[in-house]
C-alpha cells in the first residue's frame, strides 16, 4: 500500500472539505489523536477506516492513496459503486454463520427458499429493536467438526455448537443462537455505516434532522453507542429513531464546537455560560486573590467538559423519558 504523502493529502482535502479534525474524528469513530496521528503520518489507518475517511471526504481510495494522484473526486455514479464496492469487499464482514460440510444440505434449502428464514430474522430485529444490521454470511467451513456450526462477528468467533436438524428446524435453531449473539455483540455488530442509513432514511420526511443534528450536532458514533445502550442495557426499542435524536438534542444538545448546550453551558470558545459561569460560583475570588484570574481558564473548561455524560449515561436518561410501550421482552436468557 503506497501511504508516502498521505498524511498530507488527509489534511489538504480534510480542510478543503471545511472539517476540523475533531470533527471527522466523530464521523469515524476514532479520536481526534487518532486523526492528527494520521496526518501526521505517525500512523496510518486501517482499512476500515480509511474507507470512511473515503465516503466521508466524498474522495477516491486512489487519492488517498495516491494511485491517482490528481484525482479526488468520483462522478456521482461512479463514487456510489465505489462506496459498495468498499463496503463488500473491503470491510470485514459483520456477521457470518459458517457449518461444516455435513449441514450444507440444510443450509442449500435455505437458498433454494431465498433466504426466506434469514430474510424474517433481520426484519425482526428492524422491528423489535429498530436497527437495521449489516447482511448475515452463510458459509461451508471445512475445519470445524462434523455437524458443527460457528458463529463469527467481525471475523472473531463467538459461538459454536455441533447440531443435527432438519429444515427447516434445525436452520432455525441456529438463528435463534444466530439472534443471541448479535445481541449479545450489539457492540460490534451496529456499526456506524449502519447508522448512517438509518439516519439517511430520514432523510426525505425529516430533512432538518440529516442536515442539521447528525452528525453536525450528534456524532454518528455516539449516536450509535447511546442506541447499542438503550436496546442491551435498557431493553428499550430505538425505532422511532427520529424520536431518540430529538430526545438526545433538547437534553445533551451538542454544539458545532465542543459538544454542549446550555444545560451543560460551555459558550461557542472556552467561556463558560452563566448558568456554570466563575462570577456565579462561591468563593472564587477570594481563593485567586487580586489581580489574578480566578480559576485558569483551561482548568475551569476541563472541569466543565467532565460533566458530559458518557454514552451510557445519555442513554439511560433518555430511557427515563420514553413510555414503557417502547420496551420489547428480552428474550435472552
Amino acid at each position: 500500500m503506497a501511504l508516502d504523502g498521505f498524511g498530507t493529502r488527509l489534511k489538504t482535502i480534510r480542510q478543503e472539505r471545511g472539517y476540523t479534525q475533531k470533527q471527522l474524528a466523530g464521523f469515524l469513530g476514532v479520536t481526534e489523536q487518532a486523526v492528527s496521528k494520521y496526518e501526521r503520518g505517525n500512523s496510518y489507518p486501517d482499512i476500515a477506516v480509511l474507507s470512511g475517511i473515503a465516503e466521508v471526504l466524498d474522495c477516491s481510495l486512489d487519492y488517498l492513496l495516491q494511485h491517482e494522484p490528481g484525482k479526488r473526486n468520483l462522478p456521482n455514479q461512479e463514487n456510489v459503486f465505489r462506496k459498495q464496492e468498499i463496503n463488500r469487499f473491503l470491510l470485514p464482514e459483520a456477521i457470518i454463520l459458517q457449518f461444516d460440510m455435513e449441514l450444507t444440505p440444510l443450509f442449500m434449502e435455505e437458498v433454494k427458499q431465498n433466504y426466506v428464514h434469514i430474510v424474517e430474522l433481520r426484519r425482526q430485529i428492524a422491528m423489535q429493536w429498530g436497527v437495521i444490521i449489516p447482511l448475515i454470511r452463510l458459509r461451508d467451513q471445512s475445519g470445524l467438526e462434523p455437524s458443527q456450526f460457528e458463529i463469527c462477528i467481525n471475523g472473531v468467533s463467538v459461538y459454536r455448537e455441533i447440531w443435527e436438524g432438519t429444515y427447516p428446524e434445525g436452520l432455525l435453531y441456529m438463528l435463534g443462537k444466530l439472534k443471541e449473539m448479535i445481541f449479545r455483540n450489539l457492540d460490534q455488530v451496529l456499526n456506524n455505516q449502519c447508522v448512517y442509513y438509518m439516519v439517511e432514511n430520514l432523510r426525505e420526511e425529516y430533512p432538518y434532522v440529516v442536515d442539521s443534528i447528525v452528525p453536525e450536532v450528534i456524532s454518528y458514533s455516539r449516536l450509535r453507542q447511546v442506541l447499542v445502550h438503550l436496546i442491551k442495557d435498557f431493553g428499550y426499542t430505538v425505532n422511532p429513531l427520529i424520536l431518540i435524536i430529538q430526545l438526545l438534542e433538547q437534553q445533551f444538545g451538542l454544539e458545532q464546537q465542543f459538544g454542549l448546550e446550555q444545560q451543560f453551558g460551555l459558550e461557542q470558545q472556552f467561556g463558560l455560560e452563566q448558568q456554570s459561569g466563575r462570577e456565579q460560583q462561591p468563593g472564587l475570588e477570594q481563593q485567586a486573590g487580586p489581580g489574578q484570574e480566578s480559576v485558569p481558564e483551561r482548568q475551569t473548561v476541563l472541569q466543565c467538559r467532565r460533566r458530559i455524560p458518557d454514552s451510557r449515561e445519555m442513554a439511560e436518561r433518555i430511557a427515563a423519558q420514553l413510555d414503557p410501550g417502547f420496551r420489547f421482552e428480552n428474550w435472552v436468557k
